[in-house]
């Protein structure tokens, strides 16, 4: 008769019989209800800021294309374009770097040389 299944059955099991570390560490990892709750809330606020950058992004472009004479709807639109910039960026984790061109006057050159192209 074995001693495997016998109540002594621990102290004589072998390196096959006891449960793996390994598959322990391989478990997913589970976030606990309110954890789940934070990551849904910041994948709706990232979705967000990313949707009022877009808005602002696009409304500049336009303005930059149709009207490039408009300096003060350039310079508040810009302006709010940048702080959605910063605001997703942070979201999202990237440091604020000093050295970053402000994504306003980046789309600016950019719809300047386009609109050169064009003519």
């Amino acid at each position: 008769m074995s001693k495997r299944n016998g109540p002594h059955a621990r102290a004589h099991a072998t390196e096959d019989d006891r449960p793996s570390r390994m598959a322990d560490a391989r478990k997913p990892e589970r976030y606990s209800r309110a954890e789940y709750a934070k990551v849904l809330a910041l994948q709706d606020e990232v979705a967000r800021a990313d949707a009022d950058y877009q808005r602002l992004r696009n409304a500049y472009v336009d303005i930059a294309q149709h009207e490039p004479t408009h300096e003060v709807a350039l310079a508040m639109i810009g302006a709010d374009m940048d702080r959605a910039h910063a605001r997703l960026q942070a979201l999202i984790g990237l440091p604020r770097l000093p050295f970053t061109h402000e994504p306003s006057s980046v789309m600016r050159r950019e719809a300047q040389r386009q609109a050169d192209e064009k003519r």
